[in-house]
């Protein structure tokens, strides 16, 4: 950690996990592995926020035009090594998002992954021209070569986000043990033994959920989401796959709208102080927004309002709300 840093730490409310893997430890002792364990189970502890949900939630929506993208949320069937190498001095990392703090699985390794699977099947050599439409040709200026300019993908493979809920920590401490640590750091060139010591080695991997998203023409969108959910259920992403890593249930779940209670109670009680109206017109009404606006719990009033926002949308209210006291709800909602 720089010096200018320590003084800071203790008294911070929360910290990035990300910074808390390049910059978060204190000091660096090889002989010390307790204190880099401590460290690796502090920042496993760390849950999403309230300004991570309503940035998950942002991303659902503008993604969710089914002429344009296709969702998909897919679980974990183990867990995830991503963005393994970089954590600095942990000898440790993940792929954490920049802005939220949060894993993620960068869209350039999602695409890699399901064009690697692809290419080795027998599809691939049976319509080699698909391949080059969905994923893209390098120019190629040989002559007779059938993209000389080269040729841009017809599907874009987007980040995928980690589903907030899904698990109630997203980073989860994970042991990774050399058996033969100087057959390995040698390359080789000191025999490995039955007499070596294991060495235990404190990693952090990923669990729960994650949303992928696919965008590009409707008719392409089915066959890029088949060899998707192949490839991620069959192939596995991310670090250590041959042993069982990063591999994804291939039934996609559904992707759930946030369930808050708040919600329903004051959806019950409304209803009941206005000669027991509709739940749906109460739902879209002004006077469940002021409640909303008087929250003082900053997390309450996120998880709140993802639970209206989700079901507005349900009902296709959300970006045209019916109706005049619906639409000055919305103004609420939008601050």
């Amino acid at each position: 950690m720089r010096e200018a840093l320590r003084r800071l730490y203790p008294v911070a409310n929360d910290a990035h996990p990300g910074l808390l893997m390049q910059r978060g430890l204190m000091e660096h002792n090889e002989e010390n592995k307790e204190a880099k364990t401590a460290h690796i189970r502090k920042i496993c502890g760390i849950t999403s926020t309230p300004f991570y949900h309503n940035a998950y939630q942002r991303w659902r929506t503008a993604t969710a035009d089914p002429l344009r993208f296709r969702q998909l949320e897919l679980a974990l069937e183990s867990r995830l090594f991503i963005g393994l190498t970089g954590g600095g001095m942990l000898e440790t990392g993940c792929a954490i998002s920049h802005s939220y703090g949060m894993p993620y699985i960068p869209g350039s390794s999602v695409k890699g992954v399901v064009r690697a699977q692809v290419c080795g099947s027998p599809f691939a050599g049976q319509h080699p021209e698909v391949i080059a439409e969905l994923f893209g040709a390098e120019a190629d200026p040989t002559p007779e070569a059938p993209y000389p300019q080269g040729l841009s993908g017809l599907v874009t493979f987007h980040d995928a986000w980690w589903v907030p809920g899904s698990a109630e920590h997203p980073l989860v401490e994970e042991i990774v043990t050399t058996h033969h640590l100087e057959y390995y750091g040698t390359e080789g060139r000191t025999p490995a033994t039955d007499f070596d010591s294991p060495v235990p080695n404190a990693q952090i991997a990923v669990q729960g959920n994650f949303l992928f998203v696919l965008e590009g023409p409707l008719a392409w969108l089915e066959l890029a989401q088949r060899m998707l959910i192949a490839a991620l259920s069959k192939r596995g992403i991310g670090a250590k796959t041959r042993t069982g890593y990063g591999l994804f249930d291939p039934a996609p779940q559904k992707p759930a709208g946030p369930v808050c209670a708040w919600v329903d109670e004051t959806i019950a009680r409304l209803a009941q102080q206005n000669n027991n109206a509709k739940p749906d017109d109460v739902l879209r009404s002004k006077g469940l927004a002021g409640e909303w606006a008087a929250l003082t719990d900053p997390a309450l009033k996120a998880e709140a309002l993802e639970d209206i926002r989700s079901r507005w949308q349900a009902k296709g209210w959300w970006d045209e709300p019916p109706g005049k006291s619906a639409k000055q709800a919305r103004a609420i909602y939008d601050g």
